[in-house]
């Protein structure tokens, strides 16, 4: 899932789940994410452990809200603190997102330890492209019973 905008970029791919053999329910739906930001002149790559599967079930779903213009709710927060989202557009289809990132998501080039903001505008076909390949990843790594 990739979402851009004139001051950065933000990227989010699953690469795996975290516990393929573990016997409890909660840890065999963490997964490994690949998170890729830009901003400015600076860019940065981190790989964590801070989504499970029902929270990229969630964010999909909060992502539709906004490409149908019936959000459920401005920001989304997950288990794992590290990551965030908020939207803060001002009208219909106008789509203007900050990115929380934190803790494990934190960027290395960030000095200091308080949280980082990205925003990203993605236009409508963006945030489609977005959403359609958050549905293909979640193909990939469904919910585990």
């Amino acid at each position: 899932m990739k979402l851009t905008g004139p001051e950065g970029s933000f990227e989010l791919n699953i690469l795996d789940y975290e516990c393929s053999d573990s016997p409890y329910f909660m840890d065999r739906n963490w997964l490994i994410v690949s998170l890729k930001t830009s901003y400015q002149a600076h860019n940065y790559v981190r790989t964590a452990s801070i989504l499970s599967t029902w929270e990229m079930e969630l964010l999909l779903k909060w992502m539709r809200s906004m490409e149908d213009g019936q959000e459920l709710c401005s920001k989304l927060s997950f288990v794992d603190p590290a990551l965030g989202f908020s939207h803060v557009s001002i009208g219909k289809g106008d789509y203007r997102f900050r990115i929380k990132l934190s803790s494990d998501a934190l960027p290395n080039w960030k000095r200091d330890r308080i949280p980082f903001y990205l925003p990203v505008t993605p236009d409508k076909r963006e945030l489609q492209g977005a959403i359609q390949d958050l549905e293909r990843q979640l193909k990939r790594f469904p919910v585990r019973d």
